[in-house]
């Protein structure tokens, strides 16, 4: 098949499905502008002069003498058999280096990204893409092992055409990085040309990246007026003022009252947390979920305890933390200007924590003024990213050596002591704390004990969705990962959590409902519809989408105002795939199956090595009842795809439903093969060999399953099935005990 015929073709189809929304925007009541900088330089001189040390003035520069710290004195790099060549035109700097398609090309460097401990370099392309080179220069001194190039991805061989090689998707600093290494971005992606317009008032994170636009304060500062409590600006971002007050027991301060400043702590988050950004339309002031999805604490991110894994840039880990529960902000012991902590070593925590109680011996049981006797050496230990780049775990947590030894999860024990085993540690740990332990099990254990799919699962999960004092974002990774426990207690936690204050809690008790019957989901759903966080009301329309035929007309009518408010929000993020997928799923799921045949096309075209497009188009193509077109569809993207069990999977299907059951099973034990945890594939394989009359077969493969693999829902409910087919009554009885038991139902 041709998967696209002319560029004026693809130019119309792009016109065609951005008509398919209006993209207005409303206007603001009072529209702030931003100032600059130097504005505030002014009045702020002693603010200004100290943020001139910050990670967040430099930021981004414009590539400069003053700005290049990296070698460029005709210095060359050699990674993974190749030669990079870094060299100066004058005050202009260049990188001889490999392209897209693996040839030698010179490239400008544009801009400067960051200062130390690394830099790292930007090039821009004339379709208006920057992208990140990666090559960093280690600007740390060379007794620290610094001024030297290096690869961000170390030993790791990124080759051209993978979506992390430095021109892919993956390295598109418009998408991936500007908002939080500028002032007042926008995106400005053109759908039709598949272009950028990027624009933004400062190459740095301002003053007015937190405060926001600042002429209204000006104006206020001229007037000399004191009547307005925000002076002029649009928020208020300050630490509120509470006193804290020793418990002379615990040698613990704690605050008068809990003041929770979200404002202070979500305008950090939206470069400070791990999420997707959703929207360009922030206006400070705004829900952090209002532009951007955040990440729970999953095990793709975070090990098993929460402790941070993959960057996670502090919000996720500080959500976790005690302090974060307490009241305590980013600016209690970061300096707002600076942002460096304000005062160095245990002194810092001396602001909560009593010295004679906590820095002392007895305590750390390590020698005072030693590595191991600091606060942040047990309780905030170091991950290193980008190679060189250490950063603190936020969730400010007491290290559990006795715990990690049984979970997917390291100690800051062993972190220093890397010569010694867990269970040596162990051993002296709980010598020196075990009567002093939290008698309530951790996060850690109970994600563990839900993950394993045993009986007592469905308990341990509702466990964490009932203790009040476990913190929102565990609850929240809670739902977002419960595909699975469905008894009327988990489900009647489900919908009040759909009810709660935080939309955080709200958006993932949306992914939690979501497999359950329309008769559930539809009403508890609706009313979210309306919901004021835009992440809350697109999640909503996915809940939705299934039952879409039977919605009520009030509903209906809701349901495609919020979707053409999406089909908006997909076409701004279709500089990449899933914004193709995420349109073309909405328009099929609302019947409009030529708009989504259209958008997959468009999204082939641009992204041909994405190979969820291709399953979606020929799933599309099956619901058209064009069989062929799915053969083709399916066919191509084996081509690319070989080793994907999930195409593997449909075209068994398409065999299935041709009626050719014996390549059908050769195509489902290829996805089995490749993917043989995956559940779907066993028991889709299983029903065909019970089809075929071999339910003995099929009882073997599930079973073999459960006993390789964990209890798993759809396969506990097939050997209830099958079992039941074959009058089996103890087994049915067996299973079903075993579902109620660890499922719930």
């Amino acid at each position: 098949m041709k998967i696209a015929s002319t560029t004026l073709a693809l130019i119309l189809l792009a016109i065609a499905l951005y008509r398919c929304v209006d993209s207005t925007r409303p206007a603001t009541a009072v529209e702030l502008t931003y100032v600059g900088t130097e504005k505030c330089k002014s009045c702020h001189q002693n603010e200004y002069d100290r943020y001139l040390s910050s990670d967040h003035f430099h930021a981004m520069d414009s590539a400069s003498p003053h700005s290049v710290k990296g070698n460029f004195e005709n210095a060359t790099f050699i990674s993974h058999g190749d030669t990079s060549f870094f060299y100066k035109k004058g005050d202009h700097y260049f990188v001889r280096t490999l392209d897209s398609t693996g040839k030698k090309k010179e490239f400008a460097i544009s801009y400067t990204f960051g200062w130390k401990p690394l830099q790292q370099y930007l090039v821009q392309f004339s379709d208006g893409r920057i992208q990140t080179l990666p090559f960093c220069w280690d600007t740390r001194p060379v007794n620290e092992g610094g001024q030297r190039w290096f690869h961000i991805y170390g030993k790791e061989n990124i080759l051209p055409g993978d979506e992390l090689f430095w021109t892919g998707i993956n390295q598109n600093w418009n998408f991936m990085c500007a908002d939080c290494h500028t002032t007042n971005y926008s995106k400005n992606y053109d759908f039709i040309a598949n272009t950028y317009h990027s624009t933004w008032t400062e190459s740095k994170v301002s003053c007015e990246s937190c405060h926001g636009p600042a002429s209204g304060h000006i104006n206020w500062a001229g007037k000399k007026s004191m009547d307005d409590s925000l002076k002029g600006f649009a928020i208020n971002i300050s630490s509120k003022k509470v006193s804290w007050v020793f418990n002379k027991e615990r040698g613990i301060a704690y605050p008068s009252q809990i003041e929770k400043n979200d404002m202070l702590i979500e305008t950090c988050a939206r470069c400070h947390a791990r999420a997707s950004r959703i929207s360009d339309n922030y206006h400070h002031g705004a829900s952090f979920l209002q532009t951007h999805i955040p990440s729970t604490i999953n095990t793709n991110n975070y090990y098993e305890d929460g402790q941070i894994k993959e960057e996670d840039y502090e919000y996720g880990s500080f959500l976790q933390s005690k302090m974060y529960a307490q009241g305590v902000t980013c600016m209690n012991c970061h300096d707002p200007h600076t942002m460096q902590i304000k005062i160095q070593g245990n002194a810092l925590c001396y602001s909560c924590h009593a010295p004679e109680k906590f820095d002392v011996v007895e305590h750390t049981h390590h020698e005072k003024n030693s590595s191991g006797a600091t606060c942040v050496g047990c309780h905030m230990p170091v991950t290193n990213y980008m190679v060189i780049d250490g950063r603190r775990d936020h969730s400010i947590r007491i290290p559990r050596p006795d715990l990690s030894k049984n979970m997917d999860a390291p100690n800051a024990c062993n972190k220093c002591h890397t010569d010694k085993t867990t269970e040596w540690i162990t051993k002296f740990f709980t010598q020196w704390y075990g009567d002093k332990l939290p008698k309530q099990k951790t996060y850690g254990e109970l994600s563990q004990l839900i993950a394993k799919n045993i009986p007592g699962s469905d308990a341990a999960w509702s466990e964490l969705m009932t203790v009040a004092n476990y913190p929102a974002i565990i609850k929240a990774t809670a739902l977002e990962t419960n595909n699975r426990f469905y008894s009327q207690r988990s489900i009647d936690q489900i919908n009040m959590q759909l009810k709660s204050n935080d939309p955080n809690l709200r958006l993932n008790a949306l992914r939690a409902i979501s497999p359950l019957p329309s008769t559930i989901a539809q009403p508890a759903v609706l009313p979210l519809l309306n919901d004021p966080a835009l992440t809350v009301r697109r999640e909503a329309l996915n809940v939705l989408l299934p039952f879409y035929a039977e919605l009520p007309q009030a509903g209906r009518q809701r349901f495609d105002a919020v979707m053409n408010e999406a089909i908006t929000m997909e076409r701004n993020l279709s500089d990449r795939p899933e914004g193709y997928l995420n349109q073309g799923i909405l328009f099929a799921g609302t019947g409009k199956v030529d708009d989504a045949e259209q958008v997959y096309l468009l999204g082939i075209n641009r992204f041909p090595k994405n190979s969820s497009l291709y399953m979606n188009l020929a799933d599309l193509y099956r619901m058209k009842q064009n069989e062929a077109k799915v053969k083709e569809i399916l066919d191509k993207g084996l081509q690319i795809f070989p080793r994907n069990g999930a195409l593997h999977y449909a075209l068994a299907l398409w065999h299935v439903r041709k009626g050719d059951k014996k390549e059908g099973v050769a195509e489902l034990q290829k996805a089995i093969q490749l993917e043989p945890s995956n559940a779907a594939f066993n028991y889709g394989y299983a029903v065909a060999m019970h089809d075929m009359e071999d339910a003995g077969k099929a009882i073997a493969l599930l079973e073999r399953f459960t006993k390789t693999y964990g209890n798993d829902p759809s396969i506990i409910n097939g050997l209830i099935s099958f079992y039941s087919d074959m009058k089996q009554q103890g087994k049915v009885e067996y299973y079903s005990k075993l579902r109620k038991d660890v499922f719930g139902y």
